[in-house]
């Protein structure tokens, strides 16, 4: 058991490790996601035009919703144990989301990746009081990590019985302490891995303008 779980670890880093080459390869193939901001939906058709291209970097404890956020914005996906990426286009700009799984043996590698990111998005699970802590320490690490690194924390699963409120979030978070001229947003949303049910996404179309903004 020791010996599959140190294999398993390995395996997790080295896809983590080589998630951004292979993230930038992958672009060369497949098509290009159209994010439409006036609209409620997303449409693929083939890149035809030089843009500015911005990557942001998607991170959160496993289980916070991370998938689900990509899902919001584009396509069904699964939960992460590597990483997962989705391109999507808006006038003038092309913004590349690459998320990095958020489990223990990962979490090591998260900061390796802001040096070619542009905005942060961190996926908090509101309604798991017992993780916050551990949340708050991770997220922290990231602020010192990239300094000037503009940075959005999802408050998701708003919808869950007894979750955080978004001033218990910004308390438990410790975000207070973040200096004033860093440039900090913390949104509620709900992101729901089943699409079906009524009202299962909410807090997208403030996600979406900004992202837009900070772009």
């Amino acid at each position: 058991m020791v010996l599959l779980r140190h294999v398993h670890v390995a395996l997790s880093a080295a896809v983590a490790a080589l998630g951004s080459a292979l993230f930038i390869a992958l672009n060369y193939f497949y098509q290009r996601r159209v994010w439409a901001p006036q609209r409620e939906y997303c449409t693929i058709r083939e890149e035809e035009e030089e843009c500015v291209r911005r990557q942001v970097l998607v991170l959160g404890l496993d289980g916070a919703g991370k998938s689900s956020v990509l899902q919001g914005l584009s396509r069904p996906t699964r939960p992460t144990r590597g990483f997962n990426f989705i391109s999507l286009r808006v006038p003038h700009c092309q913004i590349d989301f690459l998320e990095i799984g958020g489990g223990e043996d990962l979490r090591g590698y998260w900061s390796e990746y802001l040096g070619r990111t542009h905005i942060l998005v961190f996926i908090v699970d509101s309604s798991d009081w017992t993780r916050l802590p551990v949340a708050k320490s991770e997220l922290h690490r990231l602020l010192k990590a990239g300094p000037q690194l503009p940075v959005v924390v999802l408050a998701n699963k708003q919808d869950k019985a007894g979750a955080a409120t978004i001033s218990e979030l910004n308390e438990a978070l410790s975000l207070g302490r973040v200096s004033e001229e860093r440039k900090l947003f913390l949104l509620a949303a709900q992101f729901n891995s089943d699409p079906a049910p009524k009202n299962s996404t909410q807090g997208l179309e403030t996600f979406q303008d900004l992202l837009l903004q900070l772009v």
